[in-house]
């Protein structure tokens, strides 16, 4: 790792704080959680990263959360490495869920991704379903699955 590289990163951490948490009860943990950080990438590079968790909307059946992500490496072969996204999340209580998010790498392109499900009580037990989409970075090809689960409790 070069030294002056590391040095710079270094001060930009003791600047900005690395975790700020801010929770709350609801259906889906309900958090802002902020988180910045370095760490090494072989050989002779650091990566940067970073992530946020940011509440929407909480209301008493309700909840919607957004998140946004990045990561640069400085130096070494894969210095200006760079990914960066975002996912918007929503929950009710009667047990629908989805989400929507998109990520760019650079010099690879976008990949969106999707989710969508639900779970209710059928008879002495429980049945979920749910399914997700993403598309392959770069490329307009779709992959998923979906998915059913029944449970029953035992006796």
């Amino acid at each position: 790792m070069d030294i002056s590289s590391s040095t710079v990163i270094l001060g930009l951490l003791v600047v900005v704080p690395s975790v700020l948490a801010d929770c709350r009860p609801g259906p889906y943990p309900y958090c802002q959680d902020w988180n910045i950080g370095i760490n090494r990438v072989n050989p002779r590079g650091a990566v940067v990263y970073g992530h946020a968790n940011v509440p929407i909307h909480q209301g008493s059946s309700s909840s919607a959360h957004g998140q946004v992500h990045g990561s640069r490496v400085f130096g070494g072969p894969y210095s200006g490495a760079q990914t960066v996204g975002g996912n918007l999340n929503y929950q009710h209580n009667n047990g629908v869920h989805g989400s929507v998010g998109a990520t760019h790498t650079r010099g690879v392109g976008n990949s969106f991704s999707a989710s969508a499900g639900g779970s209710g009580k059928l008879g002495p037990g429980t049945l979920s379903v749910g399914g997700g989409a993403s598309t392959i970075p770069g490329s307009s090809r779709v992959q998923g699955q979906v998915g059913a689960t029944y449970s029953v409790p035992l006796p």
